[in-house]
């Protein structure tokens, strides 16, 4: 087996492996009792859960793997998934909930979870971007300058006039915490790709608005 089908075995499996940690987490991500009070018999399958999903929200790039989970789960569950609760029964922290759902909207293929994801970045944005400030950011790491980056291209590439995901005053705050933490030499070149090399989806000129109030 060469490198690409490893790669792609891999990647199949992850997907599998977080949608099925989902199915076998129903009861408790749908019960409002405290995780203390689960029946053992299923708490290592929730624990192995939220340590999964915690992992995936450290890492941008690891981010897409819930979303593209998620795309493809099959079932009640999926197919009328919460979000804020999922994150809340998890315990997610407001930087880990950025990360999952600004991968989300990045690549909608679930329609009624895009503005779910988007709402999220909007209520978890200002607790999010103080964490991200912090040394370290989670618990056990900071995000590395290539994190920042497709975190970033995430958070500014679709954020236009026309469908905002940030505002203005949201935008620059997210950049100056960038800079802040990171230094311009690292910021300002990502900066400088989102405007020479736009997502199709939104194009040079809209790009322009991100360093400018609305």
């Amino acid at each position: 087996m060469d490198g690409s089908s490893f790669h792609i075995r891999f990647l199949v499996l992850s997907l599998h492996f977080i949608r099925r940690l989902i199915v076998h987490s129903q009861a408790q991500l749908q019960s409002t009792a405290a995780p203390p009070a689960f029946d053992t018999s299923t708490s290592l399958t929730f624990w192995l859960l939220v340590q999964e999903t915690q992992r995936l929200a450290w890492d941008p790039y690891l981010a897409d793997r819930f979303r593209d989970g998620l795309d493809r789960g099959e079932g009640d569950i999926f197919r009328h998934f919460d979000l804020a609760r999922f994150a809340d029964r998890v315990r997610l922290c407001p930087l880990e909930r950025l990360v999952l759902a600004s991968s989300i909207v990045t690549a909608p293929t679930r329609k009624e979870l895009s503005p779910r994801a988007a709402c999220m970045i909007r209520v978890e944005f200002e607790n999010a971007v103080l964490a991200l400030c912090q040394h370290p950011s989670f618990d056990h790491a900071d995000l590395s300058p290539a994190q920042v980056d497709k975190l970033l291209k995430n958070l500014l590439e679709l954020s236009t006039h026309e469908t905002p995901i940030l505002d203005g005053p949201q935008r620059q705050a997210l950049v100056v915490a960038a800079q802040a933490k990171y230094g311009t030499e690292i910021v300002a070149p990502i900066l400088q790709q989102i405007i020479d090399h736009p997502s199709p989806k939104v194009g040079q000129q809209s790009c322009l608005h991100l360093f400018c109030s609305d």
